[in-house]
């Protein structure tokens, strides 16, 4: 069942911008065509949430967007899609994590890991539900209740073992290249990178696997098959809830239209920054005002207050999917004539942050 259809995104001029929507669009097909009569499974489609007790570094909502996620009985699968117009190459960095290659042009470019990135999703997700779970799910079995109060301070089922799993989906032109044997994780339940019409048996296969490790639930502990689980009801709810919850992404402004000569001479009002950079996210660390502007100088952008005429670095985190600047993720802003972008090499996503006059 289909709870949050998938919405076709504008078209962009920026290249990489068209190709992953494009990625997305057929990933999206691939699960309405598989699940959408499917009354035990529930999908949404660009999910975006915000979230005030997982904020960003400058107090403003913690984001995470999740590109397709699937919610079932005894899980939920978080869907990451990437394109790939020639060949990803996947290798192990030695010490359990995973290294990313993009191959384009005959180039061959680092990337962050995708995994990675769900992983984030699926801890902000996490933790989302645990603290709406005594809305979501009920309580534990009369026998167990005790225990479970005593452990965890409730009596109502929680989400901390709720079965996560991560699935990167490559667009079907794209090529997948595991260097020297490289393989998925597997614990504690398998993830998997996989061409994106190969996902959704990927995905029927665990399920699967869910419902046959029920039959031996009494046997089983937490981390295996079959052992968590909601109510029959429950799923569809969840699914609805998060659908209540989405949040669209702040659009950017348009470009300035062209204005009458009366109104040339009218005193303009200062420029307001466009998505999840607009003042009204960021704020003057110096006196707390939002009527920021941004500005280049000698040390990067930042923006200038017009309350105190101070400078406030600029936040250097993914508005879409919750990358930050550092060692394995380039979020960096730039400007192009008189627009300002912040760019994240994590999922693409070029989005502008101010327009000067």
């Amino acid at each position: 069942m289909i709870v949050k259809p998938y919405k076709q995104a504008a078209a962009g001029r920026d290249r990489r911008q068209r190709a992953g929507a494009a990625a997305e669009e057929q990933m999206a097909h691939y699960l309405n065509r598989a699940f959408s009569d499917d009354k035990e499974v529930f999908v949404l489609h660009g999910l975006r949430l915000e979230d005030r007790d997982q904020p960003e570094q400058d107090g403003s909502p913690g984001v995470c967007q999740i590109d397709h996620l699937v919610v079932h009985r005894r899980g939920l699968f978080i869907v990451e899609s990437k394109s790939v117009t020639e060949e990803v190459r996947i290798r192990s960095d030695g010490s359990g994590g995973d290294e990313w290659t993009r191959k384009y042009r005959g180039k061959e470019t680092g990337m962050p890991s995708p995994l990675r990135q769900a992983q984030r999703q699926s801890d902000f997700l996490r933790a989302f539900f645990q603290r709406h779970s005594e809305d979501l799910l009920g309580k534990h079995s009369f026998g167990f209740r005790t225990y479970a109060k005593v452990k965890t301070g409730t009596d109502h089922r929680g989400f901390m073992h709720a079965p996560i799993q991560l699935v990167v989906a490559v667009s079907d032109t794209g090529k997948i290249r595991r260097i020297g044997g490289w393989k998925e994780p597997t614990e504690p339940f398998r993830a998997f990178v996989a061409k994106a019409d190969l996902v959704v048996d990927k995905i029927a296969q665990e399920i699967k696997a869910h419902r046959k490790g029920a039959s031996l639930a009494r046997t089983r502990s937490d981390g295996e098959y079959g052992w968590w689980a909601m109510e029959e009801e429950e799923p569809k709810e969840v699914a609805e809830f998060l659908a209540a919850h989405h949040t669209d992404r702040p659009r950017a402004s348009s470009a300035p239209t062209e204005r009458s000569p009366t109104s040339r001479n009218r005193k303009r009002p200062r420029n307001r920054a466009a998505g999840a950079a607009r003042p009204a996210k960021a704020a003057c660390k110096h006196c707390g005002s939002k009527d920021l502007a941004a500005r280049s100088g000698q040390y990067g952008y930042y923006w200038k207050c017009g309350a105190c005429d101070k400078n406030t670095s600029m936040l250097m985190a993914c508005s879409a999917c919750g990358a930050k600047k550092g060692p394995e993720n380039k979020v960096r802003v730039r400007k192009d004539n008189k627009t300002y972008f912040r760019d994240c090499q994590a999922c693409g996503m070029s989005e502008s942050i101010w327009i000067e006059d």
